[in-house]
């Protein structure tokens, strides 16, 4: 299937899960089939950037998941998924982040309390010392109202749309949308947990340091005025993975 563009269906299906892939041929088939054993999703669509291994295979042979195909970069892919869903809820999960079995029933009862999106508590099992501190930044942040990808972002789709989407930015997307989410309504840090994998350190005391070191670097650069435009130029280059 091809991306829809921005054209939006109507909304009223429940929740749909979107996941932006690129060569994620090694955790997508685990993840679509823990997704398909939860209850209360509606769909998951995955967003292919063009994947050059066995990502749009797996996603094709599962009964559960709807491909939709778009140019790569989070952005881009987060914005044609978002489009593409037909759900009146849209999570939106990293392919190596796996959700808690009540996901639904924890978004459900807080947009039932008012909120109009949020984010979940996050956890690195296995990820020694790096993964603990992560997971320690990411509730001091939270509290500043900053969250990022990782931790499974969702929105009712009133919000989404109010937010723009997705901006179509080569990097720090989720950043400039949580800026767009937090000024919508109020948000929610729910307990979760999503577990995510600390595989781009696992192992690498080298890796560790360098992946903190590139997410302090990022997130500084950002603040103090680069684009993400520059910000893609930098980080790429750093990265084998070419989001």
């Amino acid at each position: 299937m091809d991306s829809r563009g921005d054209q939006s269906p109507p909304p009223g299906r429940g929740l749909s899960v979107v996941i932006p892939a690129l060569n994620e041929e090694e955790v997508i088939g685990d993840l679509l089939r823990h997704l398909s054993g939860l209850p209360g999703i509606h769909e998951v669509v995955v967003v292919d950037g063009g994947s050059t291994d066995g990502t749009a295979e797996l996603v094709q042979r599962c009964p559960a998941a709807r491909l939709v195909r778009s140019e790569p970069g989070r952005g881009l892919q987060l914005r044609a998924g978002g489009s593409a869903a037909e759900g009146e809820v849209l999570l939106f999960l990293h392919a190596d982040v796996v959700p808690p079995r009540d996901v639904a029933e924890q978004i459900a009862g807080a947009l039932e309390q008012g909120f109009v999106g949020g984010n979940f508590r996050l956890r690195y099992p296995g990820g020694g010392t790096l993964g603990r501190w992560l997971e320690v930044l990411g509730l001091l942040y939270r509290r500043l109202g900053r969250y990022y990808g990782d931790s499974g972002i969702f929105a009712a789709r009133a919000a989404y749309q109010r937010c723009g989407g997705f901006p179509a930015v080569p990097i720090m997307e989720d950043v400039i949308f949580v800026q767009r989410l937090e000024r919508a309504g109020r948000t929610a840090h729910l307990p979760g947990p999503m577990t995510s994998s600390p595989r781009r350190w696992q192992g690498s005391p080298a890796g560790a340091a360098k992946t903190l070191a590139l997410w302090a670097f990022m997130q500084a650069a950002y603040a103090l005025g680069a684009t993400p435009w520059q910000l893609a130029r930098f980080y790429r280059p750093q990265r084998e993975d070419p989001r």
